[in-house]
């Protein structure tokens, strides 16, 4: 009976140490990948660092659309950010789409706050819906995404959605109210 538990356990120990290494070479297959797509980017950067967004845009990894839409923003291409984080999103899935969706919404919140310093209000609520449409996207993702959370409200703080009660039209009844304005109907006594 010893021997059965013993070769049970030396299996069971086995077994474990095989998926242990499968994880472990997952992880470095992914870390490897991760460090291709980074020699990549960099080496794209130092030939030609003026053009981010046009390099990652011939590249086949989404990794890279989000890397680059980075300085496109911050160097006033907002458009080619956004196109760039709208693929990476559209091409991935799991954490990367999160971030790219949540990239997109900041993205989006901070050129509506930019609009908005500079007065036109207007101009900014569309910039603002889009905005709270990428952050409502990665929290049905993720919905502990707190960082999204705290945008989305801050979103919404400046431009709430409207209340369906308050679009200002007469409200349908469906039915009647009360007992006492049926009609065709005598309540009569006892």
């Amino acid at each position: 009976m010893k021997r059965s538990a013993r070769g049970a356990l030396r299996i069971a120990l086995l077994l474990a140490s095989a998926a242990m290494a499968g994880a472990l070479a997952l992880e470095c297959w992914q870390l490897a990948r991760a460090q291709e797509v980074n020699r990549q980017l960099a080496q794209r950067l130092a030939r030609r660092p003026e053009q981010p967004a046009q390099l990652a845009s011939t590249a086949s990894d989404p990794r890279l659309w989000v890397a680059a839409a980075r300085p496109s923003f911050s160097a006033g291409g907002v458009a080619q950010a956004a196109a760039l984080l709208r693929r990476a999103a559209d091409a991935s899935r799991g954490e990367l789409r999160q971030v790219a969706l949540y990239d997109l919404g900041n993205l989006y919140l901070k050129e509506a706050l930019r609009v908005r310093e500079s007065g036109a209000d207007a101009s900014a609520l569309p910039l603002l819906e889009l905005a709270k449409e990428s952050y409502r996207s990665a929290l049905l993702e993720r919905p502990d995404l707190w960082d999204a959370k705290f945008n989305l409200e801050l979103a919404l703080r400046l431009a709430p959605d409207p209340d369906p009660d308050d679009t200002g039209a007469p409200q349908i009844l469906t039915g009647e109210r009360a007992v006492t304005t049926m009609r065709a109907f005598t309540l009569g006594l006892p």
